[in-house]
């Protein structure tokens, strides 16, 4: 009984920081939501609009996806989070929804990710099948295109069994073994910011081993990384330094995405410098060509004057021109 009057008080005790919600942190967060929203948007846009997946590293495709089922499962485990879906049975709706914007946030963020994981899988499939029927020539080969489709499906069927496993320990830590909530939420942390980290790595390499961005958007990394770093320090305000393992993983992706960054610019710098340069050496090219061309005519030209005068008219007449036959005519 005294248990139960203890959890009682306790409860009202834990909510109080979260009765009267700031509206500064509500409107960054709000804010943050739909900052989130835009950067996905010229991502999304450049897929559909080169009708491709080409530039988009497989491996950076799944490892973004699982670790986004791990930080969706460490913000769901953490103690606050409990807390703060608890105190919407006591607090106000507008005190509730601003206690869980974070949580949402999360969420928000891997779920448009899996929108770029679900196209990626389409348009693989989509351009491997043009290619296969001659509808349109694929933009990597056929090859690659055709490889890049089986492996597409593959990291799908990963990822949406990594996520059911996911799902399926955290119920059980929840519902068997809650003590252990604080160690599992550290635990999906850590793969978090490992697999958060790792996914950039074949990204970077894919991008500068093809020499430029392919299917991968520019912009959308020039207002995604601010964002990344933003929602960190707004994740480190909310949470606090004791669950390191929800913030600092996307200070090291906004790290990760500058360098990205940096690729692109200079990819655009060497693109715009290079036709310039091809312009000229083209023009080089034909000077060569129609210097070879006169060269070739004018010995063609010798060859017929220094014919042998004892060959007949039907074997001189193979060296000359057939104009000539029509002029006579």
């Amino acid at each position: 009984m005294a248990m139960a009057v203890y959890a009682r008080t306790e409860v009202p005790q834990q909510c109080e920081h979260l009765a009267e919600p700031s509206l500064a942190q509500f409107a960054l967060s709000c804010a943050l939501m739909g900052w989130l929203l835009i950067c996905y948007i010229p991502q999304w846009s450049r897929i559909v609009s080169r009708a491709s997946a080409e530039g988009l590293s497989t491996l950076y495709i799944l490892l973004g996806s699982i670790s986004g089922v791990c930080a969706v499962g460490n913000i769901m485990m953490i103690p606050s989070s409990a807390v703060d879906i608890g105190c919407c049975r006591t607090n106000t709706r507008f005190a509730c929804i601003s206690s869980l914007l974070g949580m949402l946030q999360v969420i928000l963020g891997i779920a448009c990710f899996w929108v770029v994981l679900f196209m990626y899988v389409y348009y693989s499939e989509e351009e491997a099948e043009a290619e296969l029927h001659g509808r349109r020539p694929s933009i990597s080969g056929p090859n690659r295109t055709r490889h890049r489709a089986r492996r597409a499906w593959i990291i799908l069927l990963a990822a949406c069994g990594f996520a059911f496993a996911i799902l399926l320990i955290s119920s059980i830590i929840l519902n068997r073994f809650p003590w252990y909530s604080h160690t599992w939420a550290d635990i999906l942390g850590v793969l978090v910011a490992i697999f958060a980290c790792i996914q950039w790595i074949p990204q970077t390499w894919t991008t500068w081993h093809l020499g430029h961005l392919g299917s991968l958007s520019l912009t959308g990394l020039c207002l995604q990384a601010p964002y990344t770093w933003i929602f960190g320090l707004n994740m480190l305000i909310r949470v606090g330094l004791e669950a390191w393992s929800v913030w600092t993983v996307y200070l090291l992706v906004g790290t990760m995405q500058l360098v990205l960054i940096g690729m692109g610019i200079y990819f655009a710098i060497r693109d715009r410098r290079e036709p310039q340069e091809g312009k000229a050496s083209a023009v080089e090219e034909d000077d060569l060509v129609e210097g070879w061309n006169a060269y070739v005519r004018s010995r063609a030209a010798s060859n017929v004057s220094q014919a042998p005068l004892h060959l007949g008219a039907d074997e001189r007449s193979l060296l000359l021109p057939r104009k000539r036959e029509a002029d006579a005519r």
